[in-house]
């Protein structure tokens, strides 16, 4: 009986409380728990916990009065009453949802006062140290990398400390800042999450930022904003609500940056941009990294797959001498760098198989990025595996067409979760086959045209091999009998139970 409510408080909490978006799930993905595994767990956090426990008061009350009401009339002895009031409470707990949602109703009122309560109380505790020099990160993608090669570099002169994963939100973000902000602590590194406009204005009221970092803007999000425009507005919220002379640090490879930036950045603000389209940087299969030299810092080499990392390794470099660090200091930090867990993170298989894990990835800059860098490893067979991306509103399809196209020219294996979107992947696929795109296009990887250096070691000719599942574990089982020596197999992306 228990496993049906707390399937149900699980999605509640999947949609972050939001009745309206919680009951079209419900609707989608039915009332009772699936029969296979469930991709993550209720977490039961103090909210949770309330919540679960006004919803039991209620359902058990709601029993006690249709006991009493049938006692006497239907129920002629205590016996029978204390049967009926037991058989009552278990068929109310296959309706937990209608008590999860009222509970969540109930305790509205009392969890906006208690959120409030904790923002004020982190407020409060950052003025009472004025010392620390806050920087706020911003953006559709790139963030986590951001803010984690931030925190490795500043580490090597301040005590520097980054919000930890997944805390993006003003609660989470106040709740950190109650517990880590101290006398010694001399910068904080803060991830800006937003799903709707004013989020990140919130954040910013908490403490404003001296450095903003805007790492990019795509459709992520787009199904919550609404539109591109909300967006970009949403995204930089972190300029407009920064100190008035602050540092605002921008990708000048995005041509949304690029076109609305002037729109929102501060007279008094100084902007620096940052490119990863250096021409002195090139991939290393040895270090599973970019090597190279930064101008006035000298020879590095970053360990980091993407690009994109090119890129952070020069945001990097500008924020770290706005803040005081040499050019050593900065050259030691990007050479000690790690690769960020589930973000193009490598490791080793038997048979040396090498694993590029994505999987916390789900925007489309990412998949293109990460596709580009499976790319690389021509002498190995080139195995991609995926859900697709969420989130991505009206741009849903034309996203899935433009990674199958991709695919297309970088993949030897395709494997695909059958669900919503995957289909406009194998699309795309089969579109570049038919009619081979144009030397020029962004989109395909004009030095791995088809036939590939790879069709030696095993793989088709033609186009990639696609194979389906139906689940995510159900392909991951199939591996062993998939995967070959010397493979390389990318990882992208893993949907929640929500989108499943």
């Amino acid at each position: 009986m228990f496993k049906i409510p707390k399937y149900q408080l699980y999605l509640l909490q999947l949609e972050s409380y939001e009745l309206g978006r919680y009951f079209k799930l419900l609707f989608k993905k039915g009332f009772l728990p699936p029969d296979e595994p469930l991709r993550k767990k209720l977490i039961w956090t103090n909210k949770a916990l309330l919540i679960f426990a006004v919803a039991e008061i209620l359902i058990f009350g709601l029993a006690g009065v249709l006991g009493w009401l049938l006692r006497g009339s239907v129920l002629e002895n205590t016996t029978a009453s204390a049967i009926a009031f037991v058989g009552l409470v278990v068929i109310l707990n296959l309706f937990s949802f209608l008590f999860f949602c009222l509970a969540e109703i109930l305790i509205m009122p009392v969890d906006y006062v208690f959120k409030a309560w904790i923002v004020s109380r982190a407020k409060a505790k950052a003025r009472m140290h004025p010392q620390i020099k806050i920087i706020g990160i911003a953006g559709s993608y790139g963030k986590t990398t951001m803010k984690e090669v931030l925190r490795q570099i500043l580490d090597t002169r301040y005590k520097a400390l980054a919000t930890p994963e997944s805390v993006n939100t003003p609660v989470g973000i106040s709740r950190w800042i109650f517990r880590k902000f101290s006398p010694d602590l001399e910068i904080a590194i803060i991830e800006m999450g937003e799903h709707y406009k004013g989020d990140i204005r919130e954040i910013c009221d908490i403490t404003k930022a001296d450095v903003a970092v805007i790492t990019g803007i795509n459709e992520a999000h787009m199904e919550r904003m609404g539109s591109a425009e909300n967006v970009t507005a949403t995204i930089f919220e972190a300029a407009q609500h920064a100190k008035d002379d602050a540092l605002i640090i921008l990708n000048k490879d995005d041509e949304r940056i690029l076109a609305n930036y002037k729109s929102f950045v501060k007279p008094d603000q100084k902007v620096l941009l940052y490119s990863a389209d250096a021409p002195n940087f090139e991939f290393s299969q040895q270090i599973l990294g970019w090597q190279g030299s930064l101008p006035e810092v000298g020879e590095i080499k970053i360990r980091l797959m993407g690009r994109y990392s090119v890129g952070v390794a020069q945001a990097a470099g500008l924020v770290g001498k706005y803040l005081g660090l040499t050019n050593q200091q900065v050259a030691h930090g990007l050479n000690s760098v790690k690769p960020v867990e589930h973000r193009l993170q490598p490791s080793f298989a038997p048979g040396n198989i090498l694993v590029i894990d994505d999987a916390y990835n789900g925007n489309s800059d990412g998949a293109r990025e990460a596709i580009k860098v499976l790319a690389y490893f021509k002498e190995r067979r080139k195995i991609y595996i995926t859900p697709g991306l969420v989130e991505t509103g009206s741009a849903l399809k034309q996203v899935h067409l433009d990674i199958g196209r991709q695919l297309a020219s970088a993949a030897d294996v395709v494997i695909l979760i059958r669900n919503s979107v995957t289909g406009y992947i194998e699309e795309g696929i089969l579109s570049v086959i038919a009619s081979p795109p144009e030397a020029d296009d962004e989109a395909i990887l004009t030095s791995d045209r088809l036939p590939r250096p790879s069709d030696a070691l095993g793989a088709r000719n033609d186009k990639p091999e696609i194979i389906w599942f139906d689940t995510a574990p159900e392909a991951h089982a199939a591996l062993k009998d998939i995967l070959k020596p010397n493979d390389v197999i990318l990882f992208q992306n893993d949907w929640g139970d929500q989108y499943l």
